[in-house]
């Protein structure tokens, strides 16, 4: 009886051992393969990455906090709270994309322009769904100058605002921006109305000049 004990433990553990090496091998894989295609330069081992990275870099993100940033900053959820986004952006964002590039051409930046409204309402609407998360990452704790600008962050906690809802061609060349909430509701690219953006512009720059 001892021995037959003996022996369903040995195969018990075997059995559990063998499972655990399974299951650290496959969590070494799933992570480090999330962070293997979040690096920069795996985005831009696609032909069509090369033009916004390029902007990137032109733009008054690069070094504006010590640092350069990637493109996982701003399109890729970080932390282990967020691993199920980041996977998910991977999956079901990364993939069909993948599949755009081998089927359109983007050797040029004009061509690659044909196809960037599409592609910069599909991160904005990410983004929007994230409650901007990538974005708070960096930024915490914002000041903004203006009675207008205030006004604005205060919608954040008053109306479900986030930060991609006004700020939209911070980094790459610009395309006319979404509405991002009526997209939201109505299941398709909203844009913006353009005379009421430029109003609220000229608003805040007679407002700033008053406090100045």
């Amino acid at each position: 009886m001892a021995g037959r004990l003996r022996s369903y433990l040995r195969e018990k553990g075997s059995t559990l051992a063998v499972g655990a090496a399974l299951g650290v091998g496959l969590i070494i894989v799933v992570f480090g393969g999330e962070a293997a295609v979040s690096t920069t330069t795996f985005c831009i081992s696609c032909h069509s990455e090369i033009y916004p990275y390029e902007e990137l870099k032109k733009s008054s993100h690069w070094g504006a906090l010590g640092s350069d940033p990637g493109c996982k900053d701003c399109h890729v959820p970080r932390g282990l709270e967020n691993f199920h986004r980041a996977v998910y952006t991977h999956v079901v964002d990364g993939t069909p994309f993948l599949f755009m590039e081998f089927i359109n051409d983007y050797s040029t930046v004009e061509k690659f322009n044909e196809r960037r409204p599409e592609a910069a309402y599909r991160a904005r609407m990410r983004l929007k769904e994230w409650d901007s998360v990538t974005c708070r990452a960096c930024h915490q704790n914002t000041r903004p100058p203006g009675k207008s600008a205030k006004a604005a962050h205060e919608k954040m906690q008053t109306e479900g605002a986030t930060c991609i809802d006004c700020h939209q061609n911070l980094v790459h060349k610009k395309v006319p921006e979404h509405d991002l909430t009526a997209s939201l509701a109505q299941g398709r690219p909203v844009l913006k109305e353009v005379k009421k953006k430029e109003e609220e512009k000229g608003e805040e720059k007679a407002e700033e000049k008053k406090e100045n």
